[in-house]
């Protein structure tokens, strides 16, 4: 079975999730889904990482801890006597879980996302690279943590075409801050991403050991490391730290038996006690941000929502602070640790080159239409959103299908190599794209104010409250009321070469049958990859059709490309945006060569 994974090499925890025609799902490498990143340097020389580096009981010496945040230093770290690069701790431990996940799956990945913070520059990046040839691993894609905690995001929320999010991931060690615009092929990073190295739930810790220390009269801080005894009772005073701050991210207070060498203390530690202790750290965090999005020339109400990725933004303190910085949404997954390693086995699914047979339900979201927003965006997007309005919002992740051939009609003449290779090649074939019935690779998808994301027409029908289709008889589709809706028929997440039927004066062709005149306004539209894609006002041409007479409609595509279509990476090859009510049945939607100079094309000045 052919999968993909996503790998979060965390600073204090690492996950893997993987991803399928099932969808995704987090890999369970411990009874905790995650593992420690640690690594331990036993006495036979053999090198443990995460869970069997934790439970190995030996000297602390040959115990490492946080060395992402290393990654770059040449300072070897020294292990038990041995020295072993930031980089070679990282390799061993995504090593071992590419391991576990083949173990675990009956076999290797197709595609694996590895991710990184934002905020590291061309040679944190460069040392990073290092970390899958070490591990002897080839192919790897490399993404940003916060794209990643994105993709996630989008899935459970569609982000419509435009729309600018921050994001705020807080993890165990580190603190990265990034502005994100959702884009057709892919998120586009706004400004400059910001953090703080040294910054997440390992200092939350720090504060409420400090808080303990206070509360205990300097007893902890009087501790000996050097002294075994002490030694065990710090460590364990560590871990209720730990404990106390998960705890507190949920209970009021928590109750605590504090094992010092002197004998047992007895604390009470309120979540009021803990915010006080951790506030400067968190207004610190938000701080960055505020600086994140400044540098991206917005201002808070340019936001959509702030989305919260890493474990330690389950800290209530971390919603409240940033819901009062920036008075927007403030979305947080069910398990926000999870959240990086999913997106990149969402990423990476799209990437496989050769995806398992598609199941009767798409289950990617990539496929989609923008939501029609009243949010502002910066200029550069503001005309994006309305070169597209009506349009169709695709995340092509994959490359460029130039040669997949409708099952109905030849294909046409559209290859690369095979249009540049002799100027004027012969006139292409006609492309059919719907006859009465969906036609592959072309499915047929409705979208609405309920579901801008799209849903496709499976078993011959599909129904929003404002929006219908079915096929079979054709592509009937009734827009029910006032409200914004549209059709469309796309290739997926592929795009297809078409400039072969636009150089030889082509049009798309279709017959239409008026079933209920058109009271509102209409438009019918062609899309490519971001940011191409054009939209005709075609209210007059429907307004002019006979009612319950099937009537022939031939638009060049001309107009088309004069409005922005590029014709070489076509994915939607017909549209129709509709305010209705409106009803009508389409067939035999084609794009033809030489249809353009028949007189009975439509002018492009009679769709303007």
């Amino acid at each position: 079975m052919s999968y993909a994974m996503g790998i979060d090499l965390g600073t204090t925890f690492t996950s893997a999730a993987v991803g399928d025609a099932a969808g995704t799902r987090m890999v369970p490498l411990s009874r905790d889904i995650v593992v420690p990143s640690l690594a331990y340097h036993a006495p036979d020389g053999t090198l443990l990482t995460g869970a069997a580096a934790a439970a190995a009981d030996g000297d602390p010496a040959r115990l490492g801890r946080g060395f992402k945040r290393r990654l770059g230093d040449p300072t070897p770290l020294v292990l038990g006597g041995a020295t072993y690069s930031p980089s070679a701790l990282m390799a061993a431990q995504l090593r071992a879980v590419l391991d576990q996940v083949r173990a675990h799956m009956g076999g290797p990945p197709a595609s694996i996302v590895l991710t990184c913070p934002a905020i590291w520059g061309p040679y944190r990046r460069e040392q990073f690279a290092e970390v899958p040839r070490l591990a002897g691993v080839e192919n790897v894609q490399v993404i940003t943590e916060p794209e990643a905690a994105a993709t996630h995001y989008s899935r459970e929320r569609a982000l419509g075409e435009g729309e600018v999010v921050a994001v705020f991931d807080l993890g165990g060690g580190t603190l990265d801050t990034t502005v994100l615009r959702m884009r057709s092929d892919g998120m586009e990073i706004l400004g400059t991403p910001e953090g703080v190295e040294h910054l997440g739930g390992m200092d939350f810790d720090d504060a409420l050991l400090a808080h303990f220390d206070e509360r205990l009269d300097g007893a902890i801080s009087r501790l000996d490391p050097a002294d075994p005894a002490a030694a065990a009772a710090l460590a364990q005073i560590r871990a209720q730290c730990v404990r106390a701050k998960i705890d507190l991210s949920t209970e009021p207070d928590v109750a605590l038996n504090v094992a010092l060498p002197s004998g047992p203390r007895e604390l009470t530690i309120t979540r009021q006690e803990f915010n006080a202790a951790i506030r400067p750290s968190v207004e610190v965090a938000v701080d960055a941000l505020r600086r994140t999005v400044a540098s991206a020339g917005l201002r808070g109400d340019d936001l959509s929502a702030v989305l919260l990725a890493g474990g330690s933004s389950r800290v209530p303190l971390v919603t409240q602070l940033v819901f009062e910085q920036f008075d927007k949404p403030v979305r947080m997954a069910h398990h926000p640790k999870f959240t990086v390693a999913l997106g990149a086995a969402t990423i990476g699914t799209r990437a496989l080159t050769a995806p398992a047979p598609r199941p009767a339900q798409a289950a990617e979201p990539a496929r989609s239409a923008p939501k029609r927003r009243r949010w502002l965006v910066p200029a550069a997007a503001a005309a994006v959103v309305a070169a597209v309005v009506g349009g169709v919002l695709l995340v092509s992740n994959g490359p460029d299908v130039n040669t997949a051939a409708s099952t109905r009609a030849p294909a046409p003449e559209s290859s690369t190599s095979d249009a540049s290779a002799v100027q004027g090649a012969r006139v292409p074939d006609p492309l059919l794209v719907f006859d009465d019935d969906t036609t592959g690779p072309y499915r047929a998808f409705i979208a609405s104010q309920e579901k801008w994301d799209g849903t496709e027409v499976i078993g011959h029908s599909a129904g929003h409250a404002g929006i219908s289709a079915t096929t079979g008889n054709g592509l009937q589709v009734q827009w029910k009321s006032a409200e914004e809706a549209q059709v469309y028929l796309q290739t997926g997440n592929n795009t297809r070469d078409l400039s072969s039927y636009a150089d030889n004066d082509g049009a798309l062709v279709f017959d239409v049958v008026v079933n209920q005149p058109l009271s509102g306004s209409a438009s019918v539209a062609t899309h490519c990859g971001y940011p191409c894609g054009a939209e005709l006002d075609a209210t007059g041409l429907f307004r002019g059709l006979p009612v319950g007479q099937q009537a022939k409609v031939t638009i060049p595509l001309r107009c088309f490309t004069e409005k922005g279509l590029d014709p070489k990476r076509v994915n939607t090859a017909f549209l129709v945006f509709a305010q209705g009510p409106f009803d009508a049945t389409f067939r035999n939607i084609t794009w033809v060569a030489g249809a353009a100079t028949s007189p009975e094309a439509t002018p492009c000045s009679a769709l303007s």
